[in-house]
């Protein structure tokens, strides 16, 4: 059967992931309203928010989050997928992607993610 190569592609990443606790400040697109999320896990290309309060796909935001000794990122994102009704040892929340960051940010968050 197909099914195990169906769940092996499915949980195969991009990015590497580390699976941490983060504070995310985010505004929506038009900066209005801020935002504040704790992170479950996160890599280079984006991160999962875990949140009630559920953006939807497709809808763009700024977020600010901190590493490295108060280092801030800053970074434009979207909301890539939601989950809205989680299972059992799942948060609800929203997977968001990275779509564009300063070169320096990058490098710091590449930085946290890989010591």
């Amino acid at each position: 059967s197909t099914f195990p190569m169906l769940i092996m592609s499915a949980d195969q990443r991009r990015f590497e992931r580390k699976s941490l606790s983060v504070q995310f400040h985010a505004r929506d697109a038009q900066g209005v309203g801020q935002l504040f999320f704790e992170s479950a896990d996160l890599s280079t290309g984006g991160t999962f928010l875990k949140s009630d309060l559920l953006l939807e796909s497709g809808e763009s935001l700024s977020l600010e989050f901190q590493v490295l000794q108060g280092r801030v990122i800053r970074a434009q994102a979207r909301v890539a997928w939601v989950r809205r009704f989680p299972g059992p040892n799942e948060s609800a929340g929203m997977g968001v992607e990275f779509t564009s960051m300063p070169d320096t940010d990058q490098e710091a968050l590449e930085t946290f993610l890989t010591a």
